[in-house]
């Protein structure tokens, strides 16, 4: 028996090294890759940043623990903007974009498979196609979620599983195991979805001021403070205005139905 029981020890012994060698080559290969990707836009790499994630924590960032590390780090710009992708441990690959104007009012627009946010300050509002909205102002997010947001909504790629903002950043979660194209494509919808939540309600100048100066010029943030004064016609996407949306606009999207926490939420289902 002796022998018998040294041998499977032995076999044990091998596979669980094997698995290490493998799982080390995964991670190196996904750091070339990253790297390779970050040179191919003009963009900085890091293997690893400390603290980084600890700027955000709804989304993705809320069903991590404190000890998740950012690694596989590309930091660039778009449009001026700082623009952050990274793996989150072995969770999931996030993409951050710095916003000129930042807003106190949240917004979750995550795939319906996907559980709901784990925050308590914020609340169901409804289905945009295959996607669920959650938000911590109802109010203030039926105004974004327009005709525009239900053609984004259905052509989003699936790739990008959760996709949400927090004050002077949005962003989107996608599967640990995304491609180069997969994510060329979450650089065009953190864009896009960005772009949609330009009609939130901005945060008063003072906050907005120092949420812009905290992003440090290393992280290609510009270094110009950001102001947070009234949004100009020509910022909003074309066919917007400042104006909220009529009854009638809201009508032919909305279907009312009863949200999580007893009060009354429009279902945008088309």
């Amino acid at each position: 028996m002796v022998p018998l029981w040294f041998t499977l020890s032995a076999l044990c012994f091998v596979g669980a090294a094997v698995l290490l060698y493998v799982d080390i080559d995964r991670r190196r290969g996904l750091g070339r890759r990253r790297k390779s990707w970050a040179k191919s836009h003009g963009f900085d790499y890091e293997h690893e940043t400390p603290d980084l994630v600890k700027r955000w924590s709804r989304g993705i960032m809320s069903t991590v623990g404190e000890n998740v590390h950012a690694r596989n780090v590309v930091l660039g710009q778009i449009r001026g903007e700082a623009v952050f992708i990274f793996d989150l441990d072995d969770v999931a690959t996030v993409i951050a974009l710095h916003r000129k104007v930042g807003t106190n009012v949240a917004v979750d627009v995550r795939l319906k498979d996907i559980p709901e946010p784990r925050e308590n300050d914020i609340w169901l509002l409804g289905a945009i196609g295959p996607r669920m909205v959650y938000s911590t102002n109802l109010d203030a997010a039926r105004r974004a979620c327009d005709r525009r947001m239900v053609t984004f909504s259905h052509t989003a790629p699936d790739c990008a599983e959760v996709m949400w903002n927090e004050q002077n950043w949005t962003l989107v979660s996608m599967p640990i195991t995304s491609t180069r194209a997969q994510w060329d494509e979450g650089l065009r919808t953190v864009r896009q979805f960005n772009d949609l939540l330009r009609v939130l309600p901005p945060v008063p100048s003072g906050q907005n001021s120092v949420a812009g100066q905290a992003v440090a010029r290393r992280s290609g943030s510009p270094s110009r403070p950001l102001s947070a004064g009234p949004m100009r016609q020509n910022e909003l996407p074309a066919g917007r205005s400042n104006q909220a949306p009529g009854r009638a606009d809201i009508g032919r999207y909305t279907q009312f139905a009863p949200a999580r926490n007893g009060r009354p939420a429009p279902n945008y289902q088309r």
